[in-house]
């Protein structure tokens, strides 16, 4: 990744952290800084490559080996961080207090490249610290590239019931970061118990809006405003909804303020609402607009009442309070935090296990025409067709398209990825020129369009149909008719928040089938299986 990412979210005249530069040397030191921030937690990082790979940890590390602590990576550090303690001032990324929790050296306890281990998604060392000593293991969890475990090795340094200590425990996020990792002990101590299901606690406060109702307008009034401007609090239904600094630019090359994005989801509601409802929602927050830095966000310690929250087991261990997108209001919160698009799980939270429907993503490369994208996406229907299997479009409101096939929640995560990784093979098997499921860039020829079926894993989402995106004009993930996709007339840059309520009261909601047309798989399963096992030959034949 190198320390571009890390260089461009940060205003080195404003930020005591160092510019840094990459190291030529490898000394193989690790530090964990303990940060608070908006939300108190622990950064750790390893040198290697000639930077500090990072990784935030939410509940820190730990040396009990039963907790398995969930570990988001974040851009590369220089080595210079390794030292680095000190308060970075509000208004800047990453603003609070940094200081070092721990420090010292690592050694390799399996292979010599720690890169090749990373790329691999598993990394087994051994830390000498002050405080963190013995082996640790790095784990990606399946299919998940931005989630990975630290979990502590079963060895002589090993410490079951071991709690971390904080060096600043004065502050109102200590205290409530002491207390989530309090909820997390009694829900470890509670699922050992026969009435484990009943003892156990969810781990988010929820705050009330009572005594914020006198100063309340209604929403339906709030948003006729011609502009937003400064904080409101709206009324929606029984439920009041605080919204700040609406007149934040978050698009400043167009002049959309985060009061035109609150304003969108708000108009187009009874619309996006289907798609989002009884599933977990992940954040991806740009609290700065698009040109500031943003972050992905799963757990959520705090939400108001009106918020719909579930405690799901995302690996085995680890547990995450997940967003549901049930109503109006949590829809107007979430854009007020900063989460410009809206990407819900494929299943709902009553089946977690089982999608309803499932995604190919075709993600062109540099040089990519929009009208080749919709030959191969017609391709794709064709194909699906041919197996019995309909399907639906939109753009991705980015680059590409998405394609989504709505299915009965009856097929595992697991049945559903190996099927829809066969499909891809046969679109690009039958569009050798331009399509290809070949994942990594630097193995793909230039022109050519990703069908990327690697979405469809439990935990994995794409951007909900209507949502916002964070590109140039406020483009938005649009419906398509599929004879728009044969006439490849649009582009992406088509649909935005400007146009789409127009677009969707003329034809109304194109997506509906996505929620109607449940689908079983068995035939088309078999159909494919032949195909895919068919000698090219008589592929191209037939």
């Amino acid at each position: 990744m190198g320390l571009e990412t890390y260089q461009q979210k940060r205003d080195f005249t404003r930020t005591p952290e160092p510019k840094g530069k990459l190291s030529k040397t490898n000394r193989r030191r690790f530090v964990v800084q303990e940060h608070h921030a908006s939300k108190l937690h622990f950064d750790f990082r390893l040198e290697m490559g000639g930077v500090l790979k990072s990784w935030s940890v939410p509940k820190g590390p730990s040396l009990d080996p039963s907790d398995k602590r969930f570990a988001a990576p974040t851009e590369d550090h220089p080595v210079e961080y390794l030292k680095f303690e000190g308060h970075i001032p509000k208004g800047n990324y990453g603003a609070g207090r940094h200081m070092i929790w721990d420090a010292g050296t690592y050694e390799l306890l399996d292979g010599r490249d720690p890169l090749k281990q990373l790329e691999a998604g598993k990394l087994t060392f051994k830390l000498k610290g002050k405080k963190l000593r013995g082996g640790f293991n790095l784990v990606r969890m399946s299919g998940r590239e931005d989630q990975w475990l630290l979990i502590k090795s079963r060895d002589e340094y090993a410490e079951p019931g071991w709690r971390l200590q904080l060096r600043d425990e004065t502050d109102d996020k200590s205290r409530a970061w002491q207390e989530s990792l309090e909820q997390d002990r009694t829900k470890k101590a509670a699922a050992q118990t026969p009435e484990g299901k009943v003892a156990r606690k969810r781990g988010v406060r929820k705050t009330s809006t009572k005594g914020r109702t006198g100063k309340a307008v209604a929403v339906g009034h709030a948003f006729k405003a011609k502009e937003l401007s400064g904080n409101l609090d709206v009324k929606v239904g029984g439920h009041v909804v605080a919204l700040t600094n609406l007149d934040k630019l978050y698009w400043p090359e167009d002049g959309y303020t985060k009061g035109d994005l609150i304003r969108y989801y708000y108009d187009i509601a009874k619309y996006i609402l289907p798609y989002l409802k009884d599933r977990p929602l992940i954040m991806k927050r740009y609290p700065n607009g698009i040109k500031g830095p943003f972050f992905h966000q799963h757990d959520v310690n705090e939400a108001p009442v009106y918020v719909r929250t579930e405690t799901l087991e995302v690996e085995e261990g680890h547990t995450v309070d997940y967003i549901i997108g049930d109503n109006l209001p949590t829809l107007l919160y979430m854009a007020n935090l900063g989460a410009i698009e809206r990407h819900p799980w494929h299943s709902r939270v009553r089946n977690l296990d089982r999608p309803d429907w499932f995604v190919f993503d075709l993600d062109p490369g540099a040089g990519v025409k929009f009208t080749t994208i919709c030959e191969v996406a017609v391709s794709t229907r064709d194909l699906l067709a041919r197996v019995g299997l309909d399907c639906c479009a939109k753009t991705s409101g980015s680059r590409g398209i998405h394609i989504y096939v709505p299915v009965k929640p009856i097929y595992s995560y697991e049945q559903i990825a190996e099927f829809a990784e066969q499909v891809a093979t046969l679109v690009a098997r039958a569009n050798p020129q331009v399509a290809t499921v070949e994942r990594a860039l630097k193995r793909r020829r230039r022109g050519q369009i990703y069908v990327d079926h690697m979405q469809n894993a439990r935990g994995k989402s794409v951007v909900a149909p209507y949502s916002v995106r964070p590109r140039a004009g406020a483009t938005v993930s649009a419906p398509l008719e599929w004879r728009e996709v044969e006439r490849k007339r649009i582009t992406v840059q088509d649909f935005t928040i400007k146009n789409m309520l127009r677009r969707v009261g003329a034809k109304g909601d194109l997506f509906k089938p996505v929620l109607a047309d449940k689908q079983t798989l068995n035939k088309a399963m078999q159909a494919v299986a032949e195909l895919f096992a068919r000698p090219a030959s008589m592929r191209a034949r037939a």
